[in-house]
């Protein structure tokens, strides 16, 4: 009886601890992830502005490197992603 609760444990802490990896944004771990991202996006959405990077992704950059959250454009949702790994 002892080692089927034991086993029921460590199944449940499993499920619970790869539930929670899991939900982790894996794009969205760092504020230079989050720039890379944004740098990608202007170059795909707005080829001919060459100043997108340096007017939009890096001012959001440098207030997540403050802060440690990141604010998707309205054409991303616009989603706040917090908690960020601020390198």
């Amino acid at each position: 009886m002892l080692k089927s609760i034991s086993g029921l444990i460590a199944v449940t802490a499993f499920i619970v601890g790869f539930t929670v990896f899991a939900a982790q944004p894996a794009d969205a771990a760092s504020c230079s992830s989050s720039r890379n991202t944004c740098a990608a996006r202007c170059k795909k959405d707005n080829p001919a502005d060459k100043n997108c990077v340096s007017d939009h992704c890096m001012p959001k950059y440098n207030q997540c490197k403050v802060t440690g959250c990141w604010q998707e454009g309205g054409r991303y949702g616009g989603g706040l992603t917090c908690n960020m790994d601020r390198k």
